[in-house]
């Protein structure tokens, strides 16, 4: 039971990626079919996600070699984010604004708790800042945590369908949209595509949104 989480994680990611070119599984995201799958598999077997996590933290340990993996895509990349560096400052302003205000205020109309609205004004952040900033503007972090990867399986989901019929053709907007918008779990779906100048400009936004996001939430916040 001890390796369970660790082989099941592992066996299942192998699983959907050889089958990620066959049609149903094709715009689905790999982190989406393990996810339900690991789910489905700890309610059939009565297995608590303590244990489960405690023999797959490991994958933990690997955020470091994707880190630098990460590096040297943006590095490869980087001449072609500076020609675009115009763009790329509003873009992350605006893509917090609007995810933030825009939150707040359909949050409002629907009469919803002052706890609830700071549990979802932090929803188009990459899960560790969306938790630690929820905690500080007194959101429940369990809902917050439901809203993050609710955010990210549906912009990995239906992102490039939408800005598709948008008519948006740029790889470097197209990116930063969905970087901005569905943080990790989006750039995840551009890296499976293998669209790298998208995937590029999407792991920077998701930084950049995230480090804004942490600065400048706490503010609004203060301020409503």
């Amino acid at each position: 039971m001890y390796f369970f989480g660790f082989f099941s994680t592992l066996i299942l990611f192998i699983i959907f990626n050889s089958l990620k070119n066959r049609i149903f599984f094709k715009k689905i995201p790999i982190i989406l079919s393990v996810g339900v799958s690991i789910i489905v598999l700890l309610k059939v077997f009565h297995i608590d996600y303590q244990t489960y996590y405690k023999s797959a933290n490991v994958f933990s340990f690997m955020i470091a070699p994707s880190t630098i993996a990460l590096g040297y895509l943006l590095y490869k990349n980087s001449n072609i984010l500076l020609k675009n560096k115009r763009a790329l400052y509003p873009a992350f302003f605006l893509a917090l604004f609007v995810a933030v205000v825009s939150t707040y205020f359909c949050a409002k109309i629907l009469n919803a708790k002052h706890e609830i609205i700071m549990s979802l004004i932090p929803k188009s952040t990459t899960m560790p800042i969306a938790l630690e900033i929820s905690k500080s503007i007194g959101g429940y972090c369990e809902l917050t945590a439901c809203v993050v990867v609710i955010t990210g399986v549906f912009g990995g989901l239906f992102g490039h369908f939408i800005l598709k019929k948008l008519n948006i053709k740029s790889n470097i907007a197209i990116g930063l949209a969905i970087g901005s918008a569905s943080h990790v779990i989006g750039t995840a779906a551009c890296v499976e595509k293998h669209k790298e100048k998208q995937a590029c400009a999407s792991a920077i936004a998701l930084v950049a949104v995230g480090i804004l996001s942490a600065v400048l939430i706490p503010v609004f916040k203060s301020r409503f």
